[in-house]
C-alpha cells in the first residue's frame, strides 16, 4: 500500500511557482498510489459555496478530480485557512473538520492539521470558533465570492503576522501529542508548523512516533508511507 501526506501549500495564485510545482507533482503521482492525505492549509482560503468555486482553484481541483477518478482516495483535513467544505470537495474526497484516526498499513494513525493542539492558545481558539460560527458562515455565503476573496486575503495576511512562520513548536503541543500517543495510536501526522520533524515518545506500549510535515509552499515537503515505512521527501523537478 502506498500513501502520500502533505500540508500547508497555501495555494492562491496558479502562476505561483509552488502552485505550479504542486500541479506537476500531483500529475506525476504513480498509478498504484492508494491514498492522498491533505492535512490542512492546502488553500490559502477555502469556503465551500454551493454553486461556485474560486477561479484560482480550478486547475488544482481539476487535477484532484482526475486523481479521484483513477481510484486514488483523497482525504481533506481542515486547517486554519479552510472555513467550510461545501459540496464540491465532498464529491472528490473525504472531508474532516478536525482530526481522525485511521488503520493504515498495519498502523493506527492519528491525522490532523495540528492547529488545535495547543490548549493554551486561547486567542486562536476564540478566533477559530468565531470564523466557523453558523452566523459567520451565513454572512460569507451572502457575500459575492469576489468580495469574500478580497476580505480573506487581508485576513490571511493578518493571520500570518499573528502566527509567524510557526517554526517553534510549543511545548503544550508536544504534551498534547504525548497524551494522545499513550493510547493505542501508533503514529501521528500533523502539519501547521512548516517544518519537517520527527519525535519519538516512549510509552508503556512501546515507542510511538510523531511526524510533523514540512510545508509545500516553501520546501515542497511531503511524507511517503509504503509497506509500513514512513519517509520524508522534497519534490524537485
Amino acid at each position: 500500500m502506498k500513501s502520500i501526506f502533505l500540508a500547508d501549500a497555501h495555494l492562491r495564485d496558479p502562476q505561483d511557482q509552488a502552485y505550479r510545482d504542486l500541479l506537476t507533482f500531483l500529475q506525476k503521482l504513480p498509478d498504484d498510489l492508494d491514498n492522498l492525505f491533505i492535512l490542512g492549509d492546502f488553500f490559502d482560503f477555502w469556503h465551500g459555496y454551493q454553486n461556485v468555486v474560486f477561479n484560482a482553484y480550478i486547475p488544482i481541483l481539476a487535477t484532484l478530480e482526475k486523481l479521484s477518478g483513477k481510484g486514488i482516495k483523497i482525504y481533506f483535513f481542515a486547517g486554519n485557512h479552510e472555513i467550510s467544505w461545501g459540496p464540491y470537495l465532498k464529491q472528490i474526497g473525504l472531508c474532516y473538520n478536525r482530526e481522525t484516526t485511521i488503520d493504515l498499513d498495519g498502523q493506527k494513525i492519528y491525522l490532523a492539521h495540528g492547529d488545535h493542539l495547543n490548549p493554551d492558545d486561547h486567542i486562536y481558539r476564540l478566533w477559530s470558533a468565531v470564523l466557523r460560527h453558523p452566523w459567520t458562515l451565513r454572512i460569507i455565503n451572502n457575500l459575492p465570492s469576489s468580495l469574500a476573496w478580497k476580505i480573506a486575503d487581508r485576513l490571511s495576511r493578518r493571520s500570518r503576522r499573528y502566527t509567524g512562520s510557526e517554526k517553534i513548536i510549543p511545548t503544550q503541543v508536544l504534551a498534547s501529542c504525548a497524551k494522545l500517543l499513550k493510547g493505542n495510536i501508533t503514529a501521528m501526522i500533523i502539519g501547521h508548523f512548516h517544518q519537517a520533524r520527527q519525535e519519538i515518545f516512549i510509552t508503556v506500549n512501546g515507542p510511538k512516533t510523531l511526524y510533523i510535515l514540512g510545508d509545500w509552499i516553501n520546501d515542497r515537503s511531503y511524507i511517503n508511507l509504503e509497506d509500513g515505512q514512513f519517509s520524508f521527501h522534497n519534490f524537485r523537478q
